[in-house]
């Protein structure tokens, strides 16, 4: 049961950020998402691994979706810190890490190219998706297609790599 409760919050915070960027609603699902992790954490039998984990996938979502913007792969709608990616897609990050130990925790037990694949197949037609609901522009080249593949083959690994390498994620660890 856990393990659905996990993947239906992702989901919930999903389309609530998507909504929210297109309904002028950003606040209220971030706010949401805030109190989906809140009570994720307030759960989890690891926390603290939970929370190095969310901040290093915030680091590499931040990274991935500017240059990706920076690149003209997809334009994300939203409120910004300047260049970068927006909050809405900061928080998805942080919420996407949050079920890698939990309803995600399988890939953990398979191969890394598993999770490679995963992210060439699911990345893009996330990203396509919720342009399609209006969180993003995105033109559907096979050349953007082709860099949102790329950029989530890199990343869904590297994400089950650090999920699965507790020494990473320990207080003090180098």
């Amino acid at each position: 049961m856990r393990l659905f409760i996990n993947a239906l919050g992702f989901q919930a915070a999903w389309w609530a950020c998507i909504a929210g960027v297109g309904q002028g609603l950003e606040i209220a699902a971030l706010i949401f998402c805030f109190v989906l992790a809140g009570l994720h954490l307030c759960f989890a039998s690891q926390p603290r691994q939970e929370i190095r984990l969310s901040a290093l996938a915030l680091a590499l979502g931040v990274l991935t979706d500017t240059l990706l913007q920076m690149l003209d792969v997809i334009s994300f709608y939203g409120w910004t810190l300047g260049p970068l990616s927006p909050f809405w897609l900061w928080m998805l990050w942080v919420m996407f890490a949050l079920t890698l130990n939990t309803s995600l925790a399988f890939l953990k037990t398979q191969p890394l190219w598993i999770s490679a694949l995963a992210g060439l197949v699911f990345g893009p037609i996330t990203y396509y998706a919720g342009a399609k609901l209006g969180a993003a522009a995105f033109d559907g080249s096979f050349y953007h297609f082709g860099a949102l593949a790329l950029a989530w083959a890199l990343a869904m690994p590297a994400l089950i790599y650090l999920a699965k390498t507790p020494s990473t994620l320990q207080q003090g660890a180098p």
